[in-house]
């Protein structure tokens, strides 16, 4: 208080009362000296012989000039303690503003942050009006500020639950619960907070089980099952939530036998065609992504006659192939396919029939021994 007053003098804003206050003493103790001063005085000089009346007179005069003085002396105390309590609320009233001004420049106005601004200006309220309240006044005060800061808390969190922030609307709840023994209140913002909870859960629920659903979909069986499983985690107690990393295993399983089934008609189809090399392909490819599947069982047992089929296949048209070459004169490059068939098929009929033909077939392509 000291530091504000020599910081920033009051004397352009509040008059100060020093030369009246020392005069009302000066006046007091004067009249009380002066009154004594008579007494003894009346006491050497009137006589003993006065009349009663001039005593009595001479009584009130004296009692007069006590109270005369005592009210000076009053009047001076009350004139030095009312300044004081005025230069407080003054100062009181400055702090308020700054505090208030720096308040608004620093936070950003929102309708969450707004509640601890509130608090800072309620209670330099109370400091500045209590200097001058007497005491029931000032506990009605504190009852008040103790209400409006109840208030803007729990508008505080009734705005985090609005916005989704439910971890800061359960913490700030917990400080109502110990600030304010308001147990209807509490209740109220607790089942606003788990309705909204709930709402939410259900919500995220939902949403995570289209994408795990998109996923599936697609054949993304680690994404889908990674994303079930993080929800499971998430809401442990939800039973849609806990059921969906089993679900996605059992749809897994589910479009794993359709693809094996579907392979293996495909297969039987290619073979009544007498596609052996496509027939050939798929086997390969069933038995390495299901190699313990019932359909890659069977297959095995088939591969053999599948693998000579095809080679019987290639072998045709690889001969057809030489044959179309002669025909239009490409004897050159008929004797190169006709070494490549033997090279790969060297136990073939069609490479014996090579060997018995492979001089005349060097003459056409001038292929010198």
């Amino acid at each position: 208080m000291g530091m504000l007053l020599r910081s920033r003098p009051l004397g352009r804003e509040l008059p100060r009362p020093k030369w009246t206050v020392v005069l009302l003493w000066v006046l007091g103790i004067l009249l009380w000296l002066g009154t004594a001063a008579a007494v003894v005085a009346l006491g050497l000089i009137v006589p003993p012989a006065t009349p009663d009346t001039f005593w009595i007179l001479t009584g009130v005069g004296v009692i007069a000039s006590v109270l005369l003085g005592a009210m000076a002396i009053g009047l001076a105390l009350l004139i030095k303690y009312g300044f004081s309590a005025a230069v407080s609320a003054k100062l009181a009233e400055r702090a308020l503003r700054e505090v208030s001004q720096k308040t608004e420049a620093r936070l950003p106005v929102s309708g969450i942050g707004g509640a601890s601004h509130e608090e800072v200006v309620s209670l330099l309220s109370e400091i500045m009006e209590n200097t001058l309240l007497d005491d029931n006044d000032k506990a009605a005060k504190r009852e008040l500020a103790k209400k409006q800061r109840q208030r803007a808390l729990r508008r505080e969190i009734e705005a985090l639950i609005k916005a989704a922030k439910y971890r800061e609307a359960h913490e700030r709840l917990e400080e109502f619960r110990l600030r304010y023994a308001a147990d209807d209140e509490v209740a109220d913002m607790e089942g606003q907070l788990s309705e909204a909870l709930r709402q939410h859960e259900q919500s995220e629920i939902e949403h995570i089980t289209e994408q795990v659903e998109r996923y599936m979909g697609l054949g993304l069986w680690e994404r889908a099952m990674e994303m079930a499983r993080a929800l499971a985690e998430q809401f442990p107690e939800n039973p849609d939530a806990a059921r969906l990393p089993e679900t996605v295993r059992l749809e897994q399983a589910a479009g794993r036998r359709q693809e094996q089934q579907r392979q293996y008609r495909e297969i039987e189809h290619l073979v009544a065609r007498k596609h052996w090399r496509e027939a050939l392909r798929t086997a390969e490819t069933l038995m390495e992504n299901h190699p313990d599947s019932p359909e890659a069982n069977t297959l095995r047992d088939q591969m053999d006659e599948l693998k000579r089929n095809a080679a019987i296949l290639e072998r045709r048209e690889w001969e057809n192939r030489i044959a179309e070459h002669i025909q239009i004169g490409r004897h050159r490059e008929a004797f190169d396919l006709a070494m490549e068939l033997v090279e790969k098929y060297p136990e073939s009929p069609q490479a014996a029939e090579i060997q018995k033909n492979l001089n005349q077939l060097k003459a056409r392509a001038g292929v010198a021994d």
